[in-house]
């Protein structure tokens, strides 16, 4: 996949953090908190509740170790675009699963919020009508909006 932009409107909550060593990110890919307070990108549906951002900036494998790329975070009604894997139409509501650091794929409705690592990560804002590859999406809170813990 290449680095696309794809915030489109909205608030941005962004932030910079470190990647994991020896890890390409692109702009566009969906990241992953993983250990020691980095981020990787986030490739299957079992990554949905160490999800944090979208990258909004690119590093290659080749970048220094301690590399930062700049992240916008998820869950504050920001709108992206994001491509689905089926050429669907797609109704306001329609949740998604990740499938690939770019990629998502329509769920039909939500049962049981953050019940597991396969949920929906996004809700579809706007009717496509045609049947197309990208669609518009909010996602839902994200690892860092999803619960307070007491210290």
């Amino acid at each position: 996949m290449a680095n696309v932009m794809r915030y489109r409107w909205g608030p941005l909550s962004l932030k910079w953090v470190h990647k994991a060593t020896s890890v390409d990110v692109e702009q566009g890919d969906i990241l992953k908190w993983a250990s020691g307070g980095t981020v990787t990108p986030a490739t299957t549906s079992a990554n949905a509740t160490d999800i944090m951002g979208i990258a909004m900036s690119a590093s290659p494998t080749s970048d220094a170790t301690d590399q930062q790329i700049r992240v916008a975070e998820i869950g504050h009604g920001t709108v992206f675009e994001f491509t689905v894997d089926d050429s669907s139409t797609y109704t306001v509501g329609t949740y998604f699963i990740i499938t690939g650091n770019q990629t998502l794929d329509s769920n039909g409705e939500m049962t049981t919020f953050a019940s597991s690592g396969t949920n929906c990560v996004a809700v579809c804002i706007e009717d496509l009508d045609t049947a197309g590859t990208e669609v518009l999406v909010q996602f839902l809170p994200g690892m860092f909006q999803a619960q307070i813990l007491a210290i």
